[in-house]
């Protein structure tokens, strides 16, 4: 299935004449035609430059097919790749786990790329609508039929008899929350929570935001170096950045399936995590006050729209309102640019534990992919990746080669006298 997907790599097409190729034998030709002639200064100065030109492309030749044959048969320091397989296995190791997943570049990335931006710009797109849509209702549905609402319709009753204003909402959170988290309410909730973030990462219309944020993270990383660019075509089609959002998609999809108990170690992380911070709300006097400010301004609206009756509608309208809001938030963030700051920086320091856990499974992931290879299909799938960088290597010892035949020649005609200015 891997060598199957060579037109996903990114590789550039070959030719079908190699042009570096081409132009020695055309120097081979000028320097045959003229060389009879090279008493003549002009036929004299053409047999330097083009037989300089041909001996700097054949030297180009022999470096760049030294690194992966035998040329002319010779095999002392030559088949450089096929021979080293385990040495480049590693540098391409070092390179994608050392330096690639580092925390700088990983966040040089986010700032470049806008990461929260694409984020939150996704979730207001049709195809994250539809995503969360589909998710309030399920979950709506769900706890409609699970959920014993009646003692918040008590609570909320005697506010609303008593004045929205002078009612604190955070109790009222709390007690909402230590219900959900009962286990057999919080099964179902995580559930719909991790199917829906299923879709989310394995649905065709994220794919793009992946693909660019790996592709950018790769030309960062290669930049204008030669070496760097060896090291991500050792990952040949395996690590393309078509190849590489595949294959988050895949494994987190994969990762999310086996995690959809309340019982797993995601669950019980997210469910230990919603706890803390059910405990921090109790404790935390400013969270309190933020949240009363949030809740004097909308909540009045939302206690008119919504029925707290219980049922399936009920909840999908406590729902559907929640996503309004987010939406409107997420809306005046993305105008706010102190504020896109400050989200990139929490979501770096969220990441850090993540890129922590990846690092071993790309490391993992890296050696076991390569090691499938024999040294002579790695040498070929580099070679096709690189290939026109050495065709310019080529390219460019025959052309210097050609001008400095030609100084030469200059040089010592003008020091024999023999050519006037």
């Amino acid at each position: 299935m891997v060598l199957n997907n060579l037109k996903g790599l990114g590789m550039k097409q070959r030719t079908g004449w190699p042009i570096a190729t081409g132009l020695l034998f055309g120097m081979m030709l000028v320097f045959l035609g003229v060389y009879p002639f090279r008493q003549d200064p002009l036929f004299g100065f053409l047999t330097h430059v083009s037989g300089a030109a041909m001996i700097g492309g054949l030297a180009d030749w022999y470096a760049v097919t030294a690194l992966f044959k035998k040329p002319l048969g010779i095999s002392y320091k030559t088949a450089l790749i096929p021979r080293s397989k385990a040495r480049l296995v590693e540098t391409a190791r070092y390179m994608m786990v050392e330096e690639l997943l580092r925390v700088q570049p990983v966040y040089m990335i986010i700032k470049k790329e806008q990461l929260p931006k694409r984020i939150l710009m996704y979730f207001l797109s049709d195809d994250g609508r539809k995503q969360l849509n589909q998710f309030i209702e399920e979950v709506g549905s769900q706890l409609g039929n699970r959920f014993d609402g009646a003692p918040l319709r008590k609570e909320v009753t005697g506010a609303i008899k008593q004045g929205v204003e002078h009612w604190e909402v955070a109790p009222l959170l709390i007690r909402f929350g230590h219900l959900m988290m009962k286990y057999e309410t919080a099964e179902t909730l995580w559930l719909y929570i991790n199917r829906m973030a299923q879709r989310l990462i394995s649905s065709q219309g994220i794919q793009p935001y992946i693909t660019g944020i790996v592709a950018s993270m790769m030309n960062r990383y290669a930049g204008n170096s030669f070496w760097r660019e060896l090291a991500l075509a050792l990952g040949s089609d395996s690590f393309s950045p078509e190849r590489v959002a595949e294959l988050i998609q895949h494994k987190a999809t994969e990762f999310l399936k086996s995690q959809e108990s309340i019982y797993s170690p995601m669950g019980q992380y997210v469910y230990n995590k919603v706890l803390w911070l059910l405990s921090e709300l109790e404790r935390n006097k400013e969270w309190r006050v933020q949240i009363e400010n949030l809740k004097n301004r909308w909540i009045t609206d939302a206690l008119d729209d919504v029925d707290m009756a219980g049922d399936a509608k009920a909840w999908q309208g406590i729902f559907k309102r929640a996503q309004e809001e987010a939406e409107a938030y997420a809306r005046n963030l993305l105008q706010d640019k102190a504020k896109m700051q400050s989200l990139e920086r929490l979501l770096l320091y969220q990441l850090v534990p993540l890129l922590r856990k990846l690092r071993p499974f790309v490391d993992t992931s890296v050696v076991r992919e390569l090691n499938t290879y024999s040294p002579e299909r790695l040498s070929d799938l580099i070679k096709g990746k690189l290939y026109h960088d050495l065709q310019m290597i080529r390219i460019n010892g025959s052309l210097v080669g050609a001008v400095l035949g030609g100084l030469f020649y200059v040089a010592a005609q003008l020091v024999q006298g023999g050519v006037s200015l």
